[in-house]
């Protein structure tokens, strides 16, 4: 199943196509379901391995969730002494 076919079939995507949207491996993609990190159904309840679904909603939450913003560099830091380099001629 493509991209396109499981957004068109309600809209969730396997953990494979999850992990190809946002350039991870499958593996990463259920260990951040199972931890809580990423929302997700899972659509073989009672079977032994799970078969996890994701909503492109839930992938956008963790984007959120996951951003880095960075933070303002403290003037001590930006005033601090550096080593001198040696200009290579």
């Amino acid at each position: 199943m493509t991209s396109a076919s499981a957004a068109s079939v309600g809209g969730y995507l396997t953990t494979g196509e999850v992990a190809a949207r946002i350039g991870s491996t499958p593996q990463h993609v259920r260990r951040l379901i199972e931890s809580g990190h990423l929302a997700a159904i899972n659509i073989a309840r009672g079977a032994l391995r799970p078969r996890f679904r994701i909503s492109q909603s839930a992938i956008d939450d963790y984007l959120r969730s996951a951003r880095v913003v960075p933070t303002e560099i403290p003037e001590s830091v930006l005033e601090a002494d550096l080593p001198a380099h040696e200009e290579v001629a």
